[in-house]
């Protein structure tokens, strides 16, 4: 028998954390952007800061309601289509801002 390389076949359940870890960087990511844009487009910034705690708490409610090993890819792809979403709206509402000198 040969041993895999990939980290998911040596520990599985590292699956979970890593998964955990990208919903707080994907949020601490919305918070960065926000910030910055406070400085150059109020309205806009506090948009992209009001997105920060759903997003957040998006990746704490698949945790808490998904046991351990469970696959549910509806529930995944739902959120994942949602948060892409958002960051399209933002993109957009960024990208054709027009700024008043």
């Amino acid at each position: 028998m040969t041993q895999s390389d990939d980290p998911e076949d040596r520990d599985p359940g590292l699956a979970e954390e890593r998964t955990k870890l990208a919903w707080v960087r994907t949020a601490i990511s919305f918070a960065a952007v926000g910030a910055a844009l406070l400085k150059v487009d109020v309205p806009l910034g506090i948009i992209v800061l009001a997105m920060v705690p759903f997003i957040w708490l998006t990746g704490r409610r698949m945790s808490w309601h998904a046991p351990h090993g469970e696959n549910r890819p509806r529930m995944l792809l739902f959120i994942a289509l949602g948060v892409a979403a958002i960051g399209i709206v933002v993109l957009v509402l960024v990208l054709t801002h027009s700024h008043s000198p």
